[in-house]
């Protein structure tokens, strides 16, 4: 008969069973991230004496992150179950103790003064809510039915949590990388190079602090977008890194696919054209398909929806994800796509017209449509237009009363006050100048490197990957020089900012803010 240490050590090695993760981690993996047992039936349970609950909404990421390194939210505090932790006593907080007055007790939390788990410890607190050292465990923490094997898996799985270094962690450096795409013009790169660089080498862990440094590489692409996914492999496979961090490209679905499918966290690229539901990215903003989300919400509120729905777009430019996104909204409009320097079509009484162009085809556009009838609608994307660049809107004092701009940015002006007051000395500081036509790119490089450091530097000291995805949810507050006016995260969330302002043109040619910041 096994002792419950030997069986436990048996649990924890049966990773190396059948291949880089064996049978009884797997088994404990859906466990613990999808609330499934191994025959893909859900787990069940209850929390105290709360109605039972079923599958993912038991399963053990809800509350200790996929990570495994708990939360903290309130007063409730969800401990840390990675292997090393849980199967080793309790540490109570470094650091000075708090003060009390006579006859004061202070009590510190269970998880911090309990004995090491063992697999007989973990199956009774998971099945009756009690922990190594006899103590009640939180009345949040579910109470489940586990088999012996299940068990086994959960404590298999969860000691392999944090157990190796991830790639790009090394005794000497945690590694970064960031990609510039061949895309983007040579000032836009180099703008968000120059932050980037001083940024990481001001935040970085100085020498004699017993951290790792941090190292920034750059991995610059050539050539059209199929082939990049070679290119990045052969960089990850030269210099191993455990994040990219900004980064420019205008196309941005191959570096977003190479990103999910390594597992690779990919924080704040300067990209309008995020891939679609990212895991292992986190972006500035849904880019150019949340202006289309927008431009949908903007039409149905109208008294009658558009019947037909025009748009104009290049086929080989990011705002034809814009244009799908309005596309998907609108299901019930007939659609009509130009490609940019058709002739305008006529349009009708019913019909809606979006411009998905670059400045010089905006403008010519603008300039060629015939009359409309008052009840059309003609929608511009500030991003493809560049309209968040500058008060003036560069289109001239338009006589169409019904074109709208979808603005996913904060006002022009409001945004240039917090950039000069946030940034700009800093800048002029290191020898850079906050300039019109990149203080975009400039402010959100700054912030995606503020809020990437405050996350590493709260790691465990064991990092993982999935560690640092949670830190930076929980860092967005250092965000403080982005393009947006609303700018927050949370665990799972994926995008930053999440609205667009719907603007119109004044007589001097400037935008103004016509109603609410919209959340589609």
């Amino acid at each position: 008969m096994k002792t419950p240490l030997l069986a436990l050590l048996i649990a924890l090695r049966g990773a190396a069973r059948g291949g880089p993760e064996g049978p009884r981690t797997s088994e404990g993996r859906r466990l613990s991230r999808a609330g499934r047992r191994p025959d893909g039936t859900p787990v069940e349970g209850r929390r105290h004496a709360g109605p039972p609950l079923r599958g993912r909404d038991i399963a053990c990421v809800q509350c200790h992150r996929p990570s495994g390194l708990g939360t903290v939210e309130g007063v409730a505090i969800a401990p840390a179950i990675t292997g090393r932790h849980l199967f080793s006593p309790g540490q109570p907080r470094a650091g000075r103790r708090p003060r009390q007055a006579p006859g004061m007790t202070l009590h510190d939390h269970g998880f911090r003064t309990r004995p090491a788990y063992d697999l007989l410890a973990l199956a009774r607190a998971m099945a009756d809510g009690i922990g190594p050292g006899g103590q009640a465990l939180d009345p949040l923490m579910p109470r489940y039915a586990l088999t012996t094997r299940e068990v086994e898996a959960l404590a298999a799985y969860l000691g392999s949590l944090g157990a190796t270094p991830p790639p790009g962690v090394a005794g000497d450096a945690i590694h970064l990388a960031t990609v510039v795409a061949p895309d983007a013009s040579p000032r836009r790169r180099q703008a968000v190079l120059d932050v980037l660089q001083h940024c990481v080498a001001e935040h970085g862990p100085r020498p004699g602090s017993e951290r790792r440094p941090w190292r920034l590489h750059t991995w610059t692409l050539h050539g059209p977008p199929p082939t990049w996914p070679a290119q990045l492999a052969r960089h990850l496979r030269g210099q191993p890194v455990f994040a990219l961090l900004s980064g420019i490209g205008r196309e941005w679905a191959p570096v977003h696919e190479f990103c999910e499918a390594e597992g690779l966290p990919c924080l704040f690229p300067n990209t309008d054209a995020p891939g679609p539901a990212p895991r292992s990215s986190i972006y500035l903003s849904p880019g150019v398909a949340l202006e289309g989300r927008v431009m949908a919400r903007y039409l149905e509120d109208r008294p009658r929806p558009p019947r037909r729905l025009v748009q104009v777009f290049a086929a080989d430019d990011i705002g034809r994800l814009g244009a799908a996104a309005l596309a998907a909204e609108l299901p019930a409009a007939a659609r009509l796509d130009l490609r940019p320097g058709t002739p305008p079509p006529l349009l009708a009484e019913g019909d809606a017209l979006a411009l998905w162009l670059p400045p010089d085809a905006l403008r010519e556009a603008l300039a060629t449509l015939p009359p409309l009838p008052a009840e059309v609608l003609v929608l511009v994307s500030a991003t493809l237009g560049e309209l968040e660049r500058r008060e003036e809107t560069g289109l001239g004092a338009t006589t169409l009363r019904q074109l709208r701009v979808v603005h996913p940015f904060d006002a022009p002006g409001r945004r240039l006050e917090r950039m000069v007051f946030n940034l700009g000395g800093w800048m002029s500081g290191r020898g850079l100048k906050l300039a019109r036509d990149t203080e975009r790119l400039q402010g959100d490089t700054w912030s995606a490197c503020a809020v990437t450091a405050r996350a590493l530097y709260t790691l465990d000291a064991t990092p993982s990957r999935e560690g640092l995805l949670e830190r930076v949810e929980d860092a967005y507050a250092g965000a403080t020089t982005t393009a947006y006016p609303r700018f927050t995260l949370g665990p799972g969330q994926r995008y930053g900012s999440k609205g667009a302002y719907v603007m119109r043109i004044s007589a001097d040619d400037r935008l103004e803010v016509e109603g609410e910041w919209v959340v589609p």
